[in-house]
Formats: structure tokens, sequence, C-alpha cells
């Protein structure tokens, strides 16, 4: 779903008439968090995860790290748990008889460069992918879910959007308590310009508690030209329009849907239907792709461009150097990071 705009009003009527809810879903979450006990892997486990709900930069996160990790020798595996997917796993993604219906639009785009395994229970994905020679295993959100211990959390935050009102859900975008987060990540990371004001008060409580701080951007990589209609259904479309903005690119037209949204042929053709060419992204072709050959669908996915992406993160050796203790210490099996 789109975010609501109220997430960002701290005072928005709806955001205080959703209270009540929030006090519940707090009250679930300590609850869950208290009775739960999380299982120790055996193997260094690297959690990618956020604050709040919505895209804040946690794909690109993860790619970025299982590239740094190889580079160092290991044989990185990413656990999801395959949103939007009919498949419940654990299972391996295989981009040649999966589609994103089945294990999710993220798992399968990550799934072309990576081992990727899905699964609600993280612990069984994670069994299947050292059966297959994973050595680190990097774990794709499900930082607030306490059933698996990690060795180190990265933590990723819009710094467009930051915490929102730091109200919990419904109210708000928070997933858990920043006072029960900060006990547990070992890094934030803030993607893009720190803008948002609620960023401020967070980095000076990461600091507090001695954690590092590092800042990220996330760029289209390569140069365009020319009037396109851009189309995409992820969390937050306006970051889209501005990377094609800033890959040279003019906007003649722009066609938003949901977070994850599965396109129906009338959608395509409608989109098929402008006079100007199409480009989207990397997870939206994602779900285009292996759509039935005499489709409109199939044709959008043949037609349309992709706008890809890169994190470029500032001072990288010092994060990887962090990341890289922990799983030193994973692989000696201790420092487990559990509530």
């Amino acid at each position: 779903m789109a975010e609501p705009s109220f997430w960002q009003m701290r005072h928005h009527p709806l955001s205080l008439a959703l209270t009540p809810l929030a006090w519940l879903y707090g009250g679930l979450e300590a609850a869950r968090r208290r009775l739960t006990h999380a299982q120790h892997p055996g193997k260094p486990v690297i959690c990618v995860g956020n604050l709040t709900a919505g895209g804040a930069g946690k794909t690109p996160t993860v790619r970025w790290l299982a590239e740094k990790i190889a580079a160092q020798g290991h044989q990185p595996a990413i656990l999801s748990r395959g949103y939007g997917g009919s498949e419940k796993g654990p299972l391996k993604v295989d981009r040649q008889t999966h589609h994103a219906t089945h294990v999710g639009d993220e798992p399968l785009m990550l799934a072309a460069d990576w081992p990727v395994y899905i699964g609600a229970d993280r612990m069984q994905s994670l069994r299947l992918a050292v059966q297959d020679g994973a050595d680190v295993l990097i774990k794709d959100d499900g930082f607030q879910n306490p059933s698996l211990a990690h060795h180190f959390n990265l933590i990723v935050v819009d710094g467009a959007s930051g915490l929102g009102n730091q109200r919990l859900l419904p109210s708000g975008p928070m997933r858990q308590p920043l006072s029960v987060a900060l006990e547990r990540l070992d890094a934030l990371l803030v993607i893009g310009e720190a803008r948002h004001h609620s960023l401020a008060f967070l980095m000076d409580a990461v600091e507090a508690f001695g954690k590092p701080i590092f800042h990220g951007r996330v760029q289209a990589t390569g140069h365009g030209s020319g009037k396109v209609h851009g189309f995409c259904g992820i969390a937050r479309p306006q970051k889209f329009q501005a990377s094609l903005v800033a890959q040279g690119y003019e906007i003649d037209g722009f066609t938003s849907f949901a977070d994850h949204h599965d396109f129906t042929e009338a959608e395509a053709a409608t989109l098929l239907a402008h006079d100007k060419p199409l480009i989207t992204t990397e997870k939206d072709m994602a779900r285009l792709q292996g759509a039935p050959a005499d489709s409109a669908r199939a044709r959008l996915a043949a037609e349309a461009a992709v706008l890809p992406i890169a994190l470029e993160i500032a001072d990288e050796a010092a994060l990887l150097a962090a990341i890289s203790r922990a799983i030193t210490d994973g692989q000696a099996n201790r420092l487990y990071k559990s509530y």
C-alpha cells in the first residue's frame, strides 16, 4: 500500500484516532518479544532491517552487502520472507520456474545475482542455504522478529521520510518502540540527504548508545535522455521520479500503483498505449517477467526500459570492518543479538 500521508503528521486527527490500536499493537509486539525464544543460527547472520513500514532502501542495501561479502571470499545467501508470494517455503528461488506471484518481487529480483531462500520460518530457510554451501546469511528485513538471533543489525532509514510522526502502527509508521530498537541495532545507515525533522533526534539517540552512523545514496547507473513515461508500484514512487530526472530523462507522464502491485492485462495495455518510451524499476520488471508470451504484460516487459540502481556508502570500509568482525564472531559461534 501507499504510505498514508498522516504518518508524517504527529497530531493529525486520524493518527490520534488510531492511537488505541497503536497501544494494542505495541502490547502485542512486546508480548511477542517476551514469549519468543530466539533460535541460534550456527552461522553468521547479518540482518538488514528498518524501523518503519514502507520502503527505506533495504533491497539495494542487501544487494550491496552480498557483493561486498562475496568479494571477501565468503558464500553469502539471502533469507527473505517472500512477501507477496504464494509459496510458503522454505525453498530456493529459481528465476527459470518461479514468478513474483510465487516468491515475491524483491526475492526474484535479487535472485538474478545471488542465492535467495524464502520462507516464513527463516531458520528453516537458513538450514537449506547452509546445506547448499552458504557460510554467511543476509536476512532481508525481520529486525523486529525475535525468532532468529542475529550477529549484526544494520538498520536502514530513508533520509526524506525518517521516522514519520514517530508513532507505532497503525497511528504511524513505527514497527517497534525506538527504545527497544536502539538496544539491538549495531549500525544506522541513512540513505539520501537527512532532511526529515526526526533524523536529528534519531541520530543523537544512536550516538548516545555508542553506535556508528553511516550515510549512503541510491543512484541510478548510466545516463538517459529524452521524454519518457514512467511507471512503478513501489512504496515511494516519488523517489523513482527523482531518479529519472537526475539521470537526464524528461518525465512526460507518470503512472504509479500500490507497492508490490501485480499488473493486470488492462493496466499493461493502457501503459502500452502511451506514445512515449516506457521506463520502470527493477522490482516492477521482476513482477512483469514470466507473464504468458501472448499477453500484454509480456509485451510491456519487452518494451519497457529499466532504470538500474546501485547503493554508494560513504566510509564503507568502516562499515565493512564492523560487519567482518561480526562474521568472525559468528563463525566462532558467539555474540548473538537476541531479545
